[in-house]
């Protein structure tokens, strides 16, 4: 019989076994394959990215500018270091009539839109356009006629004389421009207090959901007062800033083009207001416009004028501290209605 010799090292105990080779090397095969491919997806997820920072730069970058001179106050400390931007907006032209940035005449909207410091909540303070006010440099006026005798700086100027407000930024809605906006948007709701017709369209009493074209003719209504236009104009205003919050349009990829296409189409701001501050802005409209304080300044009339009232004041120091919604409730009767007539 032939002999059998075992495998034993010098002590004589079994050698280990060798572990199998194969599994280790395709579980490091497989990782490396698993690391590219977060490799690639984060790479292709950066250039998206990019691609959209590029796109926002581009579409923010083409809207219009204008140069406004911004004069610094000197305003006690505690004050709000939030972001105040005077709102206006080019008179809308009848069915037909052509749009263009507005760089003067007078405004029947004049609105400052104040973000508070903690970007968490903030107000709109529409001010009556035909206020009797005093412009620096050129005496009693009403406040709407600023605009067109200096255009922007000036409106600024009285605007700031007026409240002693710190205007940050200015902007102009060209409301002739409004259709694309409230189409890109999906439309948007406005509430009425009662049944009327406009342009061929009838605006039923209470909510209404309108097309691009049915909020030209919401808007244009020539039965309407001054007021009541000027109150419509901030009904729009107000419809779009919720839609552009509640919907989150800004920050979907599929609604962003279309919404920033509509935007600078109809939008004007002053020469100082960089990209990224704008995309900032948007970003804490984001956050504030849904819960916004919508309030008018109080006025009295003498004499068959209007005239900023005693508790003007107070709304005023209300804006500075970041309070607008604490006068508000203080003052309800300052509520700028969300049913315009």
């Amino acid at each position: 019989m032939a002999e059998t010799h075992s495998r034993t090292d010098l002590t004589g105990a079994d050698p280990p076994e060798r572990p199998d080779p194969g599994p280790p090397i395709r579980r490091r095969r497989g990782l490396r394959i698993v690391l590219l491919s977060l490799s690639s997806v984060v790479v292709l997820l950066g250039m998206v990215v990019a691609g959209g920072y590029a796109y926002v730069n581009h579409e923010v970058g083409s809207i219009h500018r204008v140069p406004v001179t911004f004069v610094a106050l000197h305003l006690p400390a505690g004050t709000s270091t939030g972001m105040t931007i005077l709102l206006t907006a080019r008179p809308i032209s009848p069915a037909g009539g052509s749009g263009g940035a507005q760089t003067s005449g007078a405004s029947g909207l004049i609105m400052l839109l104040h973000v508070n410091s903690n970007d968490k909540a903030g107000g709109v303070v529409s001010i009556p356009p035909q206020t009797e006010v005093a412009v620096p440099a050129h005496g009693q006026m009403q406040l709407e006629q600023a605009l067109a005798t200096g255009g922007p700086s000036l409106l600024v100027k009285a605007v700031q004389s007026l409240t002693g407000v710190q205007i940050t930024h200015y902007a102009a809605i060209d409301f002739n421009h409004e259709a694309a906006m409230v189409n890109a948007l999906g439309g948007v709701t406005v509430t009425l207090p009662e049944t009327t017709t406009s342009g061929g369209y009838t605006f039923k009493k209470g909510a209404n959901h309108l097309n691009g074209v049915a909020a030209l003719a919401y808007a244009r209504q020539t039965s309407l007062t001054e007021q009541g236009r000027v109150l419509r104009q901030q009904s729009l205003t107000r419809a779009v800033l919720n839609k552009l919050s509640g919907d989150h349009l800004l920050t979907n990829p599929l609604t962003m083009v279309h919404v920033l296409k509509a935007i600078t189409s109809m939008l004007t701001v002053d020469s100082n207001f960089s990209n990224s501050q704008i995309a900032s802005l948007a970003t804490k409209l984001a956050g504030v416009a849904g819960s916004a304080t919508y309030v008018t300044a109080p006025v009295q009339t003498t004499g068959g004028k209007q005239y900023p009232a005693p508790q003007s004041s107070q709304l005023w120091s209300a804006i500075n501290h970041d309070s607008i919604a604490s006068f508000a409730k203080q003052h309800p009767a300052t509520v700028t209605p969300g049913a315009p007539k």
